[in-house]
Parts: C-alpha cells; structure tokens; sequence
C-alpha cells in the first residue's frame, strides 16, 4: 500500500540532458512507485512537513455526515480498508489523523488532533471501534466541507517562516463542522495503541498550544552558582583585562606536506 503514491493534479515533469537540453516538458498525472516503505514514508512527510509518529489499518473510517453504513447496510463511510495515519507538524509539534476517502471524494484528508475532546467517548473494545466528538463546533451548518484540510501538493508550498493559526485564541480558531470522527480498527493491538497514543498527543497538543519553537535553536545550562556567591560578573577590574592574542602558523608551516 505505502510503495505506491498517485496524485490527483498533473505535476509538470522536465527532462534534461547532460547539456542542458531539455527533451520534455510536459504536465502529465504522476504515480510514484517506491522501492522501500520507508522512504515512501519519508518522500510523504516532507511533502506536508511532518513527522510520521505512528499508522493504524483500519475497516472503516466515518462521521455523522458520512455514516458508517448506505441506505442498503453496505460499509461505507469516508473511507474503508484504510490506513490511518499520525502526524506532527515539524514547526508547531502540532499533531494531526489523516486518512484517504476512498468513499466519497477519493482524496486525503487532515483533521488536527487539538479540535476534538480529549476524552474517547463511543468506544466498543469488542468491535475494536471508538468516536472522537469535536470540540467548538458550529451549529448553523449541516455539512463537513471546512471540517478537513485536503490534502495537496500545493497547499504544503507553504513558507517556513509563517505563523501558526494557534497563535490565534482558541475561541478563534475555526472548528469543525463534523460532530464526531468514528473509527473501527482491524487489529486490536492497533486500537490500544491508538488509545495510548491519543491521550498523549492530546494532552501535549492543549498543553503547547501550538506555540512555534525557534529553528536552529540551542539552549546552553547555566553555570552553576555556588552558595555566598552572586550571580552577577563583578564590575570592578575587568574592564582593564586584555585578551591575549593567539600565534597564527607560519606561512612555512602551512606549505609542508
């Protein structure tokens, strides 16, 4: 399933030759082929900027708008021998469930981890089944076309050093439009563990609130401070404290082989 990856919008494909000419340039649909499952992993993380912490195989994936069953009793939902997938955001730690609509619309989607409750409400642990309700949602809507993010290609084009929409209030931020999000796991090893793993990213998520860490940044321990000793540099006597200057190689050195 992980070695082969199709896209819905062409991607525009240039050839070149040693020369710099160029023998096709063409817009055509791509289907990438993988020779291992870990670098299709790695090719689709940096792709949406995140980190895979953990997938799930699950039976079928649905919501109140998509129901579990059609009119006929007929599995459905939004999507159905799936894998469900954990994300984290590289910049703001944010954690994120993504799974392909094979039933509705055929494309990926995103639901952020910090717009449901916390606590798993619905669960079967025979039918391997739970229900995440969301928090803050809008009443005035009866579909879940803002509920997701949809995931493409050019929506991850996005600059590193923009600003998270968690640095808005929470009151602020758009909710879901879905009541809950439902899953029925076909394994039950992965349905504990995604209990386990839910309540972390959770926690972690409300905790941090989404805050950006800096890039490249470093934190050095402090030096330790001894009892009877301030910790302030004494201001008397190292303004007339010279450096010594270091000796550079000599040019002959720097010719011996």
């Amino acid at each position: 399933m992980e070695r082969y990856i199709t896209f819905q919008e062409p991607h525009r494909v240039r050839y070149t030759t040693d020369e710099g000419v160029c023998i096709h340039d063409q817009f055509i649909k791509i289907r990438y082929e993988f020779t291992t499952v870990e670098s299709s992993i790695q090719f689709q993380g940096d792709l949406r900027r995140k980190d895979l912490v953990d997938f799930y195989d699950v039976d079928v994936v649905w919501t109140n708008v998509h129901g579990r069953t059609d009119s006929f009793g007929k599995v459905k939902g939004i999507g159905a021998i799936q894998r469900l997938k954990l994300w984290r955001d590289r910049y703001t730690t944010f954690h994120s469930l993504s799974v392909w609509a094979n039933k509705t619309d055929g494309q990926y989607r995103e639901y952020d981890i910090h717009c449901f409750d916390g606590e798993v409400r619905g669960r079967d642990d025979r039918a391997k089944q739970l229900r995440l309700n969301a928090s803050g949602r809008r009443h005035n809507t009866g579909d879940d076309h803002h509920s997701h993010r949809r995931f493409s290609l050019a929506h991850r084009m996005r600059p590193r050093t923009r600003t998270s929409d968690s640095s808005e209030p929470r009151s602020m931020q758009p909710a879901l439009d879905i009541r809950y999000l439902a899953i029925q796991f076909t394994e039950r090893q992965a349905y504990r563990r995604f209990l386990e793993t839910w309540l972390y990213c959770h926690s972690s998520d409300r905790e941090f609130n989404g805050i950006p860490f800096p890039p490249n940044h470093f934190e050095l321990p402090s030096p330790q401070i001894l009892p009877g000793h301030s910790p302030d540099l004494p201001l008397s006597g190292w303004q007339n404290h010279t450096l010594d200057s270091v000796p550079e190689p000599s040019d002959a050195a720097e010719a011996t082989p």
